[in-house]
């Protein structure tokens, strides 16, 4: 059943629908029209940060221990730009957030009006800026969408002025559960099964995407049925259990000695993760020539 609504109250009504229970933020002029309705709405929790990269780093600790999206509201121009940094982390650990900000007046492009959107593309999964009110609600659910589901991310939705006073006729329904999980290759797995078996030495190397799709338990039965040394990837999560007599602690490129110990192993099964991604350059070959590498990751790269 549509309703005839503004562009702000169709946010908070997207909102709503979405189960979104705290909005973390750093407001201001141009927020203000939004901001302004929250006395309306008293089931929306507010968390004020001081510093926009604050309320990115709250959002992102929430979505990562909660496993939803959270929802990040952050200033004009400026003000986003200092959620850039923290945007770039959630990006890399596949963090699910919904972050916006407004924008001034659509009709102010010959002044000063910066494309919020093309400010943050290089560090969302989608990153879009609305001018009309009745796009809002359609946005908002491919917003959370795109967030929670694979490659994980954050998503950027901006506001023109235009957008938020604007009136339009709105249908306000939450986005559906999506389902994005694929079946392997039945060959694929054949094969990898068969490299596992001829292997005398083998390494499993554990990624984030492990504890973001629940998968610790499946990784302990084949590391134990298997008997895998076992490390895990620089990352933001725990992907196996820390006590576990098979498990060596983080590996790291940087460490001589971890780079050496990968000449042992004559197979590598890296999963939920981008094989040997580093912060620095090591080379384009890091194993040996007869070592063989399978990977597995749900985030094709």
């Amino acid at each position: 059943m549509s309703s005839i609504m503004s562009g702000k109250k169709a946010i908070l009504e997207m909102l709503k629908a979405e189960g979104v229970e705290y909005i973390f933020g750093n407001p201001g002029t141009s927020e203000g029209p939004f901001i302004d309705m929250l006395g309306e709405y008293p089931e929306f929790k507010y968390i004020m940060a001081l510093q926009e990269s604050v309320a990115i780093g709250m959002g992102e600790s929430y979505a990562r221990s909660t496993n939803k999206p959270s929802f990040v509201s952050l200033h004009v121009d400026s003000g986003l730009a200092n959620g850039i940094a923290l945007m770039l982390d959630a990006l890399n650990t596949g963090t699910p957030m919904v972050i916006t900000s407004a924008n001034y007046d659509a009709r102010k492009i010959n002044e000063d009006k910066t494309d919020l959107a093309e400010l943050v593309r290089p560090v969302t999964k989608w990153a879009v800026e609305l001018n009309l009110p009745d796009q809002i609600p359609s946005v908002l659910r491919r917003a959370f969408n795109e967030a929670n589901s694979h490659p994980k991310g954050p998503v950027y939705v901006g506001f023109t002025a235009n957008a938020l006073e604007g009136i339009a006729d709105m249908n306000i329904l939450p986005s559906t559960k999506t389902y994005d999980l694929v079946s392997p290759d039945p060959k694929a797995i054949e094969e990898a099964a068969k490299l596992i078996k001829q292997a005398e030495n083998p390494l499993l190397m554990v990624g984030d995407r492990v504890s973001d799709d629940d998968a610790l338990d499946e990784a302990v039965q084949l590391s134990e049925l298997v008997g895998f040394t076992v490390y895990q990837s620089r990352g933001a999560e725990v992907s196996f259990p820390s006590t576990h007599p098979q498990y060596m602690g983080v590996h790291s490129l940087r460490n001589k000695n971890h780079r050496e110990d990968l000449k042992e192993y004559d197979l590598v099964l890296t999963v939920g993760m981008e094989t040997f991604e580093e912060l620095f350059y090591w080379g384009d070959v890091i194993l040996d020539q007869n070592t063989k590498l399978i990977h597995i990751d749900p985030v094709y790269d």
